[in-house]
Formats: structure tokens, sequence, C-alpha cells
């Protein structure tokens, strides 16, 4: 059975292209079919030809190819000019490179450059250039060296078109082993809402459920969500369950005033008149100066977090130790990693891996999730842990070094961004602490993101984000649960928004990892979204049908 794989092949210039198919079809147990179809070895090319750059960046924004070959060998011929070749070969890579946004880039590890010259110094220089790009491959071809000719010219170019085309089974035929993960970020309840409406979304539009993936990273709101999925729970029961449809579940995802911290006030108002009394003393014996604000600073001790999450340890622990669940990490059918950050040592710990395996997974969503001053720090073996998401905003760096090379990264996290002079300043200090907070922990995951993904340009990941429109709808409490169904059924439809404007570049990677894409039950469902009054997570819910492989019912 022959694989089916397409390149583009550029070259401003045409006696290249015609060179290349005549060499190729020479090489044994290759054939040309027209359209210009190499087949042979267990293997189709579908080759397309592009003259210019403009050409090629749109065929790009179009067509998913498997490979690009770039041809700049200045072979003889009355049109040859070596500068605009190499003129022409730079521009199509920085054009590759400007592309702004890391899942519409190309990358460069798929890039196949044919160089070969009888100037031989402009070829050694080429190559070291490419090599700067980290391109995937520079070929050379010395049967355009001078010091070869005759016989040893022609074994040489036979040899480089073996070199090409082994170079293609190795981009084209090599199976990707990496592992699929998803991590998802933090958010507060609303970014519960949020990544609930993209996984459902990404759901429904792959062969193969998000609870079948190989790894999930969670933080905050995402290791709840990622909890749940680890242990194999639908992400329709999930949906169903939280927004009220179902009420398989001992306990909503909302807070109230039963969860507010009265037991840790005597201790704390205590606390805080002995730094009073110290404080006076001090002023006293003259060690410090005696103020009204350093008076009342003393007091600060007092105003502690406002809720206790233990009630969030305790549902989780029920919910994971339910029959086909497990409430331990290496106990699940997948791995799971939770990120929380020490709160002394003020360092990120990664809960699921290495000496933090053993530590329940109830008790390290609830760590992870502790975000103050709203929630009180959780301890775990005598340390004291916190929201993960002040040291991390994403662990896409941890999923990457332990093998993952397709990543679903969710972040509900980010400001609202308006261009109205004045617009934050007429909120009070909680919104723009929050604002300021957003904005730190997305510049800090964007600009680490870029950076990881250009050391690892063998890794596909593909980023979900809010639109500012529904940054609106999230940017309200984020700990009440307001806005559920227009939260998830405008996630589901942004998803859906998204993953067309990527889709012909998203099926050819997710096909590398046997995964195949279908946007037609997505866009069946975003036309009732779109027709409807108002906003109800049935309309995409599917609750009946057989559950697909590795997911659970939550009842």
């Amino acid at each position: 059975m022959k694989v089916n794989r397409t390149a583009l092949y550029f070259s401003p210039l045409q006696h290249n292209y015609a060179n290349f198919c005549e060499s190729i079809q020479q090489l044994t147990g290759i054939k040309i079919r027209k359209p210009c179809r190499l087949a042979g070895r267990g293997m189709q090319i579908g080759v397309d030809f592009a003259t210019g750059v403009e050409e090629v960046l749109d065929r790009l924004a179009v067509h998913y190819y498997n490979l690009i070959i770039v041809d700049c060998r200045h072979l003889p011929h009355d049109e040859a000019d070596a500068a605009s070749q190499e003129e022409s070969l730079h521009t199509l890579l920085d054009a590759l490179a400007a592309e702004g946004s890391a899942e519409k880039a190309y990358p460069f590890a798929r890039i196949a450059v044919l160089v070969g010259d009888a100037d031989e110094p402009r070829v050694d220089r080429l190559i070291f250039n490419m090599g700067e790009r980290h391109v995937g491959g520079c070929l050379r071809d010395l049967s355009l060296s001078p010091r070869l000719v005759g016989e040893h010219a022609e074994e040489a170019r036979v040899d480089f078109f073996e070199r090409v085309w082994s170079f293609c089974e190795n981009a084209l035929l090599k199976k990707r082993t990496g592992k699929k993960a998803i991590a998802a970020a933090g958010g507060g309840i609303t970014g519960i809402y949020y990544e609930l409406g993209v996984l459902k979304c990404l759901d429904d539009a792959c062969d193969i459920g998000v609870g079948d993936f190989d790894m999930y990273f969670g933080i905050s709101a995402g290791a709840i969500v990622t909890g749940f999925l680890a242990n194999g729970y639908a992400i329709d029961d999930m949906i169903a369950n939280v927004s009220g449809v179902r009420n398989d579940w001992p306990m909503q995802l909302r807070l109230s005033w039963k969860n507010l911290n009265f037991g840790a006030l005597p201790k704390r108002i205590l606390m805080a008149q002995q730094d009073f009394a110290t404080y006076l003393l001090d002023a006293v014996k003259g060690r410090v100066d005696l103020n009204v604000f350093s008076a009342l600073w003393s007091y600060e001790r007092a105003l502690g977090p406002m809720f206790d999450n233990s009630d969030l340890e305790e549902f989780l622990r029920e919910m994971f130790s339910r029959p086909g669940c497990t409430n331990r990490f290496e106990e699940l059918d997948c791995e799971l990693y939770v990120g929380a950050t020490d709160q002394d040592r003020r360092t990120h710990v990664l809960f699921g891996d290495g000496d933090f395996k053993h530590i329940p997974i109830s008790q390290a969503v609830q760590a992870s999730s502790a975000a103050h001053p709203f929630f009180c720090s959780v301890e775990v073996e005598g340390n004291y842990y916190t929201d993960g998401i002040v040291t991390r905003t994403s662990n896409i760096k941890a999923a990457i070094d332990k093998g993952a090379d397709l990543l679903f990264l969710i972040d509900p996290f980010l400001p609202q961004v308006s261009s109205a002079p004045g617009f934050n300043a007429r909120h009070g200090s909680v919104w723009l602490v929050e604002q300021d907070l957003k904005t730190l922990a997305y510049t800090r995951f964007s600009q680490i993101r870029g950076e990881v993904l250009r050391q690892n340009p063998s890794v596909s990941a593909y980023t979900f984000v809010p639109s500012n429109r529904m940054r609106r709808l999230m940017s309200q409490n984020p700990f009440i649960g307001q806005n559920l169904h227009p939260i998830v059924c405008e996630a589901y439809r942004s998803t859906f928004r998204r993953l067309k404007q990527i889709e012909h570049k998203l099926s050819g990677e997710l096909a590398s990892h046997g995964i195949d894409l279908d946007l037609k039950p997505v866009e069946e469902k975003v036309k009732v979204l779109r027709k409807a009054r108002r906003a109800d997570v049935r309309m995409v819910l599917d609750l009946e049908p057989p559950p697909k492989k590795g997911t659970k019912s939550a009842a």
C-alpha cells in the first residue's frame, strides 16, 4: 500500500524543475505520473510547482504540504542566475519566519534546500546559512563541482538524488511517535466554563475523544478539568453536571457563604494584635516612628484568605474514587500532571511527577487551585502550596520534555483589551489587580510558548484563547458561576472558527498522528447556536450516543 503525501517544489527557474523530475525518475523503482506525481518504494508524492515567492505563500495559505523543496542549484543554463536564486531563497525563508501565528507558521524542519554550484565557496556559505536558519535539510549536489567530471560526476548526481529521495522518505513516511497532550491553564470558574466549551468542540471535531490523549497538564481551573479527563469522565457529562442539566455530582462548582474562611479568623486576629503590641513597644522604645498608617499596617495579618476550598478536595476525592476512576496518579491509564506553587520556596512543582507522584490527585488539584488571596494555601506533607499560575501559566515545556509532539494549549486567563482611553481607570482596584495579573500571566505564557516552540520545531502546538468579547463575559467575578451557558456556547463557536482558519494545516498535522479532523458535525451545531435567541449548552451536548473509547459516564 502506497502512502500519499504532498510536496511543494519551488524554484524561480523552470529548467531546474525539469532536471529534478528527469533525475528522480531515473532512480530505481521511481516513476513519474502526470500530473507530476512521484511514485515508488511504497510512497506517492504529489508535487506542485511554484516559481515565485508570492505563489508559494498563496499556496501555503490554502493547502497543506508535507514538505517544501527549494531548489537553489546553479545548473548550467542561459537563464541561470545564482544571485537571484539565492535572493529568492532568503526572501521565502524571511516571509515564512515573519508569520506571527505559531499555528499558521510552516515548520522549517520540513523544508529541504537543494544546493550545488561550480562556485564551491558560495555553496559552503549557503549551507552554513541554512544551518543557522534551522531548515530540515540542506542537500549538496556534488555533480556540479568542477572537481568531478565524466563518470564521477554522473555517480555523484545519482547519489545526490538518492539522498533527496531518502530525505523525502524520512520526512514523509516516518510515523510520529510522540505523545498527544492537552495543557489547560487557570482562570477561575469562568475559566472552567471556557475550557469545557473548547474541549467539547475538539471532541466533536476529532475522531478520538479528548479523553484519549496520552498526557494532561493542568493548572488551577485547568487542573480540575484535566483531573476529570484523565479519570475518563466524558466531556458531555462534565458540561451537563456543571451546568445543572444533570445532577449526578454531589456538589456544584460554585462558592457560597459556607466556603467563607471563618475558622481562621480568631487566630488571625490574635496574630494581628500581637503584631500591633510589638509595634507599639518598638515605637515607645524609639525603634520605629509612631504614625497611623504603620499602626493600621500592623493589622494586615487579620486580612487572610476569604475562602476555604477544602470542600473541593472532598468532592474530587469522592468523584475520583468511583468505579473505574482513581485518586492516585500512578494508577491512571494516562499521564496527569498538576502544577502548583510552593508558597515559601516560590518554586513551581509538578504533582504526579517524581517525588510528588504519591500525592492524591484531589489534594494536588486543591493546592493548584488555591488562588491567593481568595483561598487558603494547602498544606501537603508539611509544605504549603498555592495556585500554580503564580509560577507558570502553562506547563508547555514540561509537556515537550516528557515527549509530547502534539499539544492543545487552552488559556482562559487573558485581560480585557479596550481602545477607549480611561476604560480601566473607571473600574475599581480589584478589577485592575485582576487585569494586571492576567496581563502578566499571558505575556509570560506568550513569550515562553514562542521560545519553546522555536527550540522544538518538530512539535505541533495549537493555542485556544478567548476572544475579547468573551473576556467581557469572563471578567466579572471569576469565582462565582455566571454566564455559564453563553461562555460554553461561545467557546464552542470560537473554537470552530479557529479550527476553520487553520483547517488545511491542522488536518495534515493531525493525520500524521493518526487523527482525522471533520468539522461538519461541529458546523451543524454552530448553525443551531447562531439561530438560537438564547445560549443553552444542551445545543452542543450529545448525551445519548455511546461514549467514545476511553470515556466514562459521570454517573
